[in-house]
C-alpha cells in the first residue's frame, strides 16, 4: 500500500510533467515564425521588364532613393512630387528585389529606407531631395509593405538583419499605426499623434497575416480590416469601394467619384488573400469589352467613368490581380494594355520607361507597379493559412 505522502508525491511529478508538455507545445506553436516556408525560384526576366529596370535604377534614380517624378517641379506640395523620395516608392522596389532573387538591389534600396527612420523608429512618407525630412508622419501602407519585403527577405536569404529590422519595424508599426479600433492611416510623430481613419487601400491583409505570425494582434488587426473592406461594398450593381473609413464617426467617406488606383489596390490585396468577391472582377472585364479601357475615375452613383484619361498602373495593378486569381486570359488583356505605355526609344534616358516621351511625364508609382506587374508576382503565391 502507498503512503499518502508517496501518492501525493506522484501527482505533484505528474502535474509537473504535464506541466513542462504545456509548455513545450505552446513554445513550439505561439513562438513567432520567421520561416514563412516559401518555394523560392529564379526566373529569367522579360525585356520589357529588364527596359524598365535599367530606367528606374538609372534616370529614375538618386544617392537618396528613386525619384517621385522624372520633372523636377521646384517646390514642396500637400503631395509628392519632383525629386523628392517616397517610402513607397523604395517599399516597392524591396518587393520586386526580393522576388527577383538580387540581393544587392534589395539591400541597397533597405539602407535607403534606413535613412528614412526616425530616432523612435517611424518611417516617414517623404524625403527632399537632399535627403532632408519634409514630414514627420509615416504612411501605413507603405510601413506594411516595407515589412512584407523584409519576411520575405529572411525566408529567401536566412541574413538576421532582415529579421532585426522587421521585428522592429513590426513592433513601431504596432505601436503607432494599431489602434483599438485596427490598422490607421498614418502616424504624425511631430504631433504625436495617430489618424482615426484607415483608406480602404491601405488594408494589406497578406502582410497582416504574414505579421501575425509574428504577433497575433495581427491577426486580429487583419479580421477588423476585413469588415472594413467589406462594409465599404458600394453594391452589386455598382461594385465599387468607398474610399475611406472614420473610426470615430463609424462612417465610410461619401465621394463623388472613386479614384481607379485605389479601388484595383483594395482588390488587388483582396486577390492576395484569395477574397476578392466576383463582382469587382466582372465588373473590370466589362470595361475593358465595353470601352476598352480602365479609366482613371468612375461615378460612385452609376459605376459610369467620369474620365476618358487612363494610366499605366490601373493595367499594372489589373495584372498583378488577374495573375493572383490566375486569370490568363485577364492578365494577357491588361498586360497588352499596359505596354502600350511603354516608352520604346533606344539611345534615349527614357527607353523602357512608362510615361509619356513628349511632355517627360513620368512617375515612379506607374514604373514600378509595371515591373512588379512584368514579373508578374508569381514568386511568392502561397496560400496563408487562417
Amino acid at each position: 500500500m502507498q503512503s499518502a505522502q508517496q501518492v501525493l508525491n506522484r501527482r505533484i511529478i505528474w502535474v509537473l510533467l504535464g506541466a513542462i508538455m504545456c509548455f513545450l507545445v505552446l513554445r513550439t506553436y505561439l513562438r513567432p515564425r520567421w520561416e514563412m516556408g516559401f518555394k523560392w525560384e529564379s526566373y529569367v526576366p522579360g525585356e520589357e521588364e529588364r527596359r524598365c529596370l535599367k530606367f528606374l535604377q538609372t534616370t529614375m534614380s538618386s544617392n537618396i532613393g528613386i525619384l517621385t517624378n522624372l520633372l523636377d517641379h521646384g517646390e514642396i506640395r500637400d503631395k509628392a512630387a519632383g525629386h523628392q523620395v517616397l517610402s513607397e516608392s523604395e517599399g516597392l522596389m524591396m518587393l520586386y528585389a526580393v522576388q527577383a532573387g538580387d540581393k544587392t538591389l534589395f539591400d541597397k534600396h533597405m539602407d535607403l529606407v534606413r535613412n528614412m527612420i526616425l530616432d523612435d523608429g517611424v518611417i516617414v512618407w517623404r524625403v527632399g531631395k537632399q535627403g532632408e525630412y519634409i514630414t514627420a508622419a509615416s504612411a501605413a501602407i507603405d510601413d506594411l509593405r516595407i515589412i512584407r519585403s523584409l519576411l520575405f527577405a529572411y525566408d529567401r536569404w536566412r541574413d538576421d538583419k532582415y529579421k532585426d529590422l522587421a521585428h522592429k519595424l513590426i513592433r513601431k508599426t504596432k505601436k503607432y499605426e494599431y489602434t483599438t479600433h485596427g490598422l490607421v492611416d498614418y502616424y504624425d510623430a511631430g504631433a504625436k499623434m495617430a489618424a482615426s481613419t484607415i483608406n480602404l487601400s491601405y488594408i494589406d491583409l497578406y502582410t497582416m497575416d504574414l505579421m501575425a505570425r509574428i504577433d497575433a494582434d495581427w491577426k486580429i488587426a487583419a479580421e477588423r480590416g476585413r469588415d472594413v473592406i467589406n462594409g465599404g461594398f458600394i453594391s452589386d450593381t455598382v461594385p465599387l469601394y468607398r474610399k475611406q473609413y472614420n473610426y470615430e464617426t463609424k462612417s465610410y467617406s461619401q465621394e463623388a467619384e472613386i479614384n481607379t488606383i485605389d479601388y484595383l489596390k483594395v482588390i488587388l490585396h483582396l486577390s492576395e488573400v484569395h477574397s476578392v468577391p466576383e463582382a469587382p472582377i466582372q465588373w473590370i472585364r466589362q470595361q475593358i469589352a465595353t470601352y476598352g479601357a480602365l479609366f482613371n475615375r468612375y461615378d460612385s452613383g452609376s459605376g459610369k467613368p467620369t474620365t476618358n484619361l487612363e494610366c499605366s498602373a490601373n493595367y499594372a495593378l489589373g495584372c498583378r490581380i488577374a495573375a493572383n486569381i490566375g486569370d490568363e486570359d485577364l492578365y494577357e488583356v491588361m498586360k497588352e494594355k499596359l505596354l502600350s505605355f511603354q516608352i520604346i526609344a533606344p539611345g534615349s534616358a527614357l527607353d523602357g520607361a512608362f510615361g509619356d516621351l513628349t511632355t517627360k511625364e513620368v512617375f515612379s508609382f506607374d514604373n514600378l507597379q509595371a515591373l512588379l506587374a512584368l514579373q508578374r508576382s508569381a514568386l511568392y503565391r502561397q496560400t496563408i493559412k487562417h
